[in-house]
C-alpha cells in the first residue's frame, strides 16, 4: 500500500492547480446543500488545502478542518474562524455530539481501509438534528464502472463509488432521511487533471490515451470533446445529506 504521507506531500505542491477543486459552481452547490448557518460548529473531514473550510467560515460560527496531511493543511488559510488538524477521522478525537454538521468533500474514496468506521465516527461527533454533508464523483453511468475503476487504478489506490453505495454507507452509520443531488462538472480538463497529479508522464500519456480511445458508451456518458489538444468531459458528482435523528 503506498505510504500516505508521502503521497499527499507530492500532491499538496500542486493540489491547488487543479481545476475541479476551486470550481465555483462546484463549491457552490456544496455549501448550498444545507442549512448552514451562523451558530454552526462544523468539521470538514479530510479539509486539505482548506477550500471548503473557506468557503463555509463565512456562513458558520466556527470551521475545524481535519487531515492527515501537514503539507496539505500548510497550504490553507489559518485565518479567522477556521481552525485545522492533523488527524485522521477514523481515530477519536472530538467528543460525541459536538458538531451541527459534518462535510467531507472528494474525500472518502481517499478511505480505503476501514471507510465505514470512518462514516461511523463522523455520525458520533454530529449532534442530534445535525447533518452530514458528503460529495463524490462517480461514473455517470453504472455501465462504465468498470473503464472509471481501471483508468483510476492506474492513477491512484481508491475506492469507486456508486450512488447506492454512498447512501448505503451513510444508513449504515444511522444517516436519516438521505437526499442526493447531482452536479455536473462541465468542461473539466483532463490534462489538467493529469498534469498536477504528481504523475509520471507515462502514467500521464497512458491514462489520456485510455479517456480519446475510450468506447462510445464512455464518450457519450462523459459528453467527450477533444479541443486544443485537451480531452474535456462533463463530470458527475452528487452531494448527499443526512440527518442524525436520533
Amino acid at each position: 500500500m503506498i505510504n500516505q504521507e508521502q503521497f499527499w506531500r507530492k500532491r499538496a505542491e500542486k493540489y491547488n492547480n487543479l481545476k475541479w477543486v476551486n470550481d465555483i459552481s462546484y463549491i457552490n452547490a456544496f455549501t448550498s446543500s444545507a442549512d448552514f448557518n451562523k451558530e454552526d460548529l462544523v468539521l470538514d473531514v479530510g479539509t486539505g488545502t482548506g477550500v471548503i473550510s473557506n468557503a463555509l467560515a463565512p456562513l458558520v460560527k466556527q470551521v475545524i478542518g481535519l487531515d492527515i496531511s501537514q503539507d496539505m493543511l500548510e497550504h490553507s488559510n489559518w485565518k479567522g474562524n477556521k481552525y485545522f488538524i492533523k488527524r485522521d477521522i477514523r481515530e477519536p478525537i472530538f467528543h460525541d455530539n459536538t458538531f451541527d454538521k459534518v462535510t467531507a468533500r472528494m474525500v472518502f474514496h481517499h478511505i480505503i481501509g476501514d471507510t465505514q468506521k470512518a462514516m461511523d465516527e463522523c455520525y458520533r461527533v454530529i449532534k442530534k438534528k445535525g447533518k452530514m454533508i458528503l460529495s463524490e464523483g462517480i461514473p455517470p453511468i453504472r455501465e462504465i464502472k468498470e473503464d472509471y475503476s481501471r483508468i483510476f487504478k492506474l492513477k491512484e489506490e481508491r475506492m469507486v463509488f456508486l450512488e447506492e453505495d454512498l447512501v448505503n454507507l451513510m444508513k449504515i452509520s444511522g444517516f436519516k432521511n438521505v437526499k442526493v443531488t447531482n452536479h455536473i462538472m462541465k468542461n473539466f480538463s483532463v490534462k489538467n487533471w493529469l498534469e498536477n497529479g504528481c504523475l509520471p508522464k507515462e502514467k500521464q500519456d497512458k491514462i489520456f490515451e485510455m479517456h480519446v480511445t475510450a468506447s462510445d458508451v464512455f464518450k457519450k456518458a462523459y459528453n467527450m470533446r477533444i479541443v486544443n489538444g485537451d480531452c474535456l468531459i462533463d463530470v458527475k458528482n452528487i452531494i448527499l445529506v443526512g440527518e442524525k435523528i436520533d
